[in-house]
């Protein structure tokens, strides 16, 4: 049975996965087109502000950069081959309707994130209601909903690392572990974010290896080589094609302006608020506000209190998944996840990337591993035995989920205002 075989073998998990799919794929359009209204109609005056280059897209919002529009001029060390991408899209946009030809785009790319996480879920054995529940809990965050507009490359990202994911559990269910298209997977992990070929390749580590089986680390060892070889053969298409536009050209430069300059020590005192910017912000929309005219940056408000709601849903969602590892902590599955959360606290708590501009936010880099923190939770609620307890647990979801949904539509609509203002209020000091 090939991979989408074993996918869409359920005809109604199908039937579901399309109902998913269009309700929020018109969601995402629905709640974003009001920000692309704005941006078209205010064109002039937005661009005299805009610190992206003359791009369309004119928003800073949570340090995200619309970088989809940079074309073939794309490619660095941190996105390697992101440009074989971005040079297509950013034609097409251009000749296409612009910021709505991403904001189309790129809510067919979450829709389809979601879809996989409740595919995902199927297969590992949840049934109808914890898969549709956790599914629309991810679907509705606060992260699905801006990324669906915002033209970076993290959309992208998510959707290639959660596809990894469900291949990954494909191969562990069908005991099969293909050389080429985990090597395939390895090089576009690695195209789109060159530090995501850390954690797939922990996951395809936990994936594979069995200490009974040398052949197994015969085959772990063939999967690398080959993306090796993939990776060199892209490079020097990419530079035949592109010449100084490629990831190998500066690539020091690069490291030390995308990579070192990002990072810092981390801070108890100062950045204890991490939390919220990687794992609860990006689930329940913050208030936002503008901290620096100059970039016209629009981030997380931290002088203000959360709400009391956000608070539990949040940390109740990090316990459920604490709670899915450690139940789950002898299986393969649960280690192929976890590596994603545990990468993302070494590289940005420990190592500190993306500390040394923390006032403009981390919440962009949820997309690598938030995830995760959903389909643990899934796990976990999905292995309670006790009926009563289960009942109790999923109508506390439904609430969380209810609460999720009003909190966001409302901070988007809230978000677009505050902009809106802003931009009004400097045009005012400008005058005077």
């Amino acid at each position: 049975m090939n991979f989408i075989e074993h996918l869409l073998q359920n005809k109604k998990d199908n039937y579901k996965a399309i109902v998913f799919f269009i309700i929020l794929f018109l969601f995402y359009v629905i709640i974003n087109l009001p920000f692309i209204v704005y941006m078209k109609n205010n064109a002039a005056e937005l661009a005299g502000h805009s610190p992206f280059y003359g791009v369309p897209f004119m928003l800073n919002m949570f340090n995200f950069d619309p970088s989809m529009y940079y074309g073939l001029g794309n490619a660095s060390i941190i996105h390697p081959f992101i440009n074989f991408l971005s040079g297509p899209l950013a034609y097409l946009a251009s000749h296409l309707f612009g910021n709505l030809f991403f904001l189309v785009i790129q809510s067919v790319i979450n829709a389809l994130s979601v879809v996989m996480i409740y595919y995902y879920l199927r297969k590992s054995g949840s049934d109808n209601r914890v898969a549709v529940l956790i599914a629309t809990f991810f679907g509705i965050s606060s992260y699905s909903i801006f990324t669906a507009m915002i033209p970076d490359s993290y959309p992208y990202v998510q959707f290639i690392i959660i596809f990894s994911v469900l291949y990954l559990q494909y191969s562990r269910m069908q005991a099969e572990n293909n050389v080429l298209p985990n090597a395939i997977l390895a090089l576009c992990n690695f195209a789109a974010t060159s530090t995501n070929i850390v954690p797939f390749t922990g996951a395809l580590f936990f994936n594979i290896i069995d200490r009974h089986d040398k052949k197994t680390l015969k085959k772990f060892v063939s999967i690398l080589l080959i993306f090796c070889i993939l990776v060199a053969v892209f490079s020097l298409l990419q530079f035949a094609l592109f010449g100084t536009q490629s990831w190998t050209s500066n690539w020091i430069k690069n490291l030390h302006n995308y990579g070192f300059n990002y990072s810092a020590r981390f801070s108890f005192r100062e950045h204890w608020k991490v939390v919220y910017m990687l794992v609860i912000s990006p689930v329940l929309t913050p208030d936002i506000t503008l901290i620096d005219p100059g970039l016209v940056a629009f981030v997380t408000d931290l002088s203000r209190p959360y709400p009391f709601y956000v608070d539990i849903i949040g940390f109740a969602l990090i316990l459920l998944a604490g709670l899915g590892f450690i139940k789950g902590i002898k299986s393969r599955e649960t280690w192929t996840l976890a590596v994603y959360i545990f990468f993302a606290f070494y590289l940005h708590i420990i190592k500190g990337f993306g500390l040394a501009t923390f006032k403009y936010d981390l919440y962009l880099y949820s997309g690598h591993f938030l995830f995760a923190f959903f389909l643990l939770s899934g796990r976990y609620i999905t292995q309670i035995n006790r009926n009563i307890f289960k009942k109790a647990v999923m109508w506390v979801l439904m609430f969380f989920v209810l609460t999720t949904f009003v909190n966001n539509v409302i901070k988007h609509t809230q978000a677009l205002s505050n902009i809106e203002t802003s931009y009004s209020n400097m045009d005012k000091l400008a005058v005077k």
